[in-house]
């Protein structure tokens, strides 16, 4: 149906006036009701005529996404859309039916409409499905279209930069230092000489007063103890805790000998290629977040289980239930890490009702974080917010 409500109305309208021009013979209404259905003909003339030129257009492209994108970024596609705003009269969107979790927009490029995409979120998909709406300026009349192609797209979740301060959200308690470490610090601590000891080190006021031969030695190193295993949950609004999980996992903050297991995986991986594919995957478990939790918990060993973390979603759910469950049977409690979103530094709304809602939306999941993490460190666990834009603790 390419009329639009306001070009059935004008058209109503215009056949009103032309009989009440015949009835009342009225010289001046017959000929703006003309003018009036006239105009719905040449906009729904030129509508149909420009639609029919841009799918032969578009059609006859290659889809132009590239294979590989982050959520949270933007880029220009190289898909071009003939530029019909350039008539005045005729204006052009552009959407994507399939997949979801993509705004778009067409933006000047080259004499045409180039395509600026920005994934909102993680996943892998196999098609694209473009839909393109064509309309007047006028608002009377619409045609839209779609257009399909095979693609392999894969979208990763952007991860946070690397902060010093993520050292400190990997451990807690006795596993933050390891007293052993190699012996590399400053020259602080002193012992006898033995065979093989520099004579750069010996302490010569020393032996020169109490005849004992003492060298000095480096204080022995605090390095931090690595995790061993590491869980990733699915649920609402998680896109921030996996981009915090993969700069854990490509980073080495969970050390050189790490297990890793997000939601939907079949089984545990000690590396980082399988661990970001399974992050991307774990987007299809969101509605039943943590479900495989103790499943793969039984598939790591029990004295790796001492050293835990899990990247959990900002939003509760039935998912702490199932972690709670889980983590009764470790010996030390699961560190809780959940990633974050927002700045205080947005560009200020446009309007009045957008700024109303915006601050509305903020408001409710501040405080549902805080709830969440209220009801975590009841339940017993060490909780790390993690502002991901900026990669610091909060």
């Amino acid at each position: 149906m390419p009329l639009r409500l306001g070009g059935l109305v004008l058209i109503g309208a215009a056949a009103l006036a032309l009989r009440v021009s015949e009835t009342e013979v009225d010289h001046l209404l017959r000929p703006v009701a003309l003018v009036a259905l006239a105009l719905v003909a040449a906009c729904l003339l030129l509508g149909m005529v420009t639609t029919l030129y841009v799918r032969r257009a578009v059609k006859s492209q290659e889809a132009g996404v590239p294979p590989e994108l982050q959520s949270g970024g933007e880029l220009t596609t190289s898909f071009r859309v003939p530029n019909v705003r350039a008539l005045g009269l005729l204006d052009v969107q552009l959407e994507w039916a399939t997949p979801a979790g993509f705004s778009v927009s067409l933006v000047r490029a080259d004499g045409k409409l180039g395509e600026k995409i920005g994934a909102l979120e993680r996943g892998r998909h196999d098609r694209l499905v473009r839909r393109f709406t064509i309309e007047d300026v006028f608002g009377l009349s619409s045609l839209s279209f779609e257009v399909e192609w095979a693609v392999a797209l894969r979208v990763t979740p952007v991860a946070a930069p690397v902060n010093a301060s993520l050292a400190a959200s990997r451990s807690s308690g006795d596993a933050w230092s390891h007293p052993s470490g190699r012996a590399e610090g400053d020259l602080v601590e002193m012992r006898s000489y033995a065979h093989g000891d520099s004579m750069r080190h010996v302490l010569w006021r020393t032996f020169a007063r109490t005849r004992r031969l003492l060298v000095r030695m480096p204080e022995r190193a605090v390095a931090p103890q690595p995790l061993n295993v590491a869980f990733l949950i699915a649920g609402q609004a998680d896109e921030p805790s996996a981009g915090v999980a993969r700069v854990f996992l490509e980073q080495g903050l969970l050390g050189p000998d790490f297990v890793f297991a997000a939601d939907g995986a079949l089984k545990p991986t000690t590396r980082v290629p399988e661990a970001v594919e399974q992050i991307i995957d774990s987007i299809r478990s969101r509605s039943d977040g943590a479900a495989g939790l103790d499943g793969l918990a039984n598939q790591v060993e029990p004295h790796r289980l001492g050293a835990c973390v899990v990247f959990a979603p900002p939003v509760d759910g039935p998912w702490r239930e199932r972690l709670v469950a889980m983590s009764r049977r470790l010996s030390v409690p699961a560190t809780v890490v959940i990633g974050i979103d927002g700045s205080d530094d947005a560009p200020p709304p446009k309007n009045v009702p957008k700024w109303l809602l915006r601050e509305s939306t903020e408001a409710t999941l501040a405080t549902g974080l805080v709830a969440l993490k209220a009801a975590l460190e009841a339940d017993g666990f060490p909780v790390r917010i993690v502002h991901r834009p900026t990669g610091q603790l909060v």
